[in-house]
């Protein structure tokens, strides 16, 4: 039985080079009220009929930031989930210059496939300044990602699972998934695709949107609604990264999730909010999880689809 499209995410074969092929938007001209427009195609790594939601996010991601003023810095974006995009699709990205002042710029993205729009997104920039330090640390006893086994595979990312924390007496879980991550090779030095890439991953979040069902695979059909990350300082997504992922909530056929990521040095520099739907499936699909995700004691179908 195949992945679904989440799974796929952490299992699709290709280089670093293709990831950053992937995530870069070309500039296409501008449309008939003189907004620029970008082109990004859709790789086919993924074997279902929709793109992993991180693809959607990163690609727009990076058209908004071509036209970011100068020395401005990514801080924010909001994105909302409307329509699938297949894999292989080529994807229209018209920017909208929403705001322009001394500290902040504000991007509006309207993504669009053979005319119909897929993803909306906000984005914000900020003038570099400085002001109060202070940042939640990472938690305690963590293991350096030296310390972990990774696995080998035809994959852009090496990571290295922790899996969820134990299970507490009520139930619940004080974090679904936990793993350190870096691209395999390292990216050019252009802080617009570190930012891609980190958002990419920011939607591999695995079952961890479903703390009833962790270790159980194609149980559930689920789709990412909506996605927000707050980028705190530059980072490097070619250096380590450790993912820790709350669930908060599942209701009203939801669930709502929240991460963080510290590097190495302890330094908080994103986090990220998402809310997914989430329906049990009357016939479990079958089929046998990779085992770099078994390895991740609850494991992942890290983005949109079926669970």
């Amino acid at each position: 039985m195949e992945l679904d499209d989440a799974e796929e995410a952490e299992v699709f074969s290709a280089t670093v080079d293709d990831l950053v092929d992937a995530v870069t938007a070309h500039a296409s001209g501008v449309d008939g009220e003189g907004r620029p427009m970008f082109t990004t195609t859709s790789p086919n790594w993924w074997m279902g009929d929709r793109t992993f939601g991180g693809m959607v996010v990163a690609q727009a991601l990076h058209a908004a930031t071509q036209t970011a003023p100068a020395g401005a810095e990514l801080h924010s974006l909001h994105g909302y989930f409307l329509r699938p995009t297949a894999p292989g699709a080529e994807t229209t990205h018209v920017v909208e210059s929403l705001r322009d002042g001394r500290s902040f710029s504000l991007r509006d993205v309207r993504s669009m496939v053979e005319g119909k729009e897929t993803f909306r997104m906000a984005c914000s920039f900020h003038a570099p300044e400085d002001g109060d330090e202070y940042q939640l640390p990472m938690a305690r006893g963590v293991p350096t990602p030296q310390e972990i086994e990774g696995f080998e595979a035809p994959f852009p990312f090496d990571i290295r699972e922790l899996g969820a924390t134990e299970q507490r007496g009520d139930g619940t879980f004080e974090s679904t998934r936990r793993c350190w991550f870096r691209t395999r090779e390292p990216l050019p030095d252009d802080r617009a695709i570190h930012a891609c890439v980190l958002t990419y991953f920011s939607d591999m979040t695995g079952a961890s949107f479903r703390p009833l069902s962790l270790g159980s695979w194609g149980t559930h059909t689920d789709a990412s609604l909506d996605h927000a990350v707050w980028f705190h300082r530059p980072w490097r997504a070619d250096m380590w990264s450790f993912v820790d992922i709350h669930a908060l909530v599942n209701a009203g056929g939801r669930a709502t999730i929240r991460a963080t990521m510290h590097g190495e040095d302890g330094t908080l520099h994103l986090s990220m909010a998402q809310e997914l739907l989430i329906r049990r499936l009357e016939t479990p699909l079958v089929f046998e999880a990779p085992p770099w995700l078994e390895r991740a004691s609850g494991g992942g179908d890290n983005g949109a689809a079926q669970g």
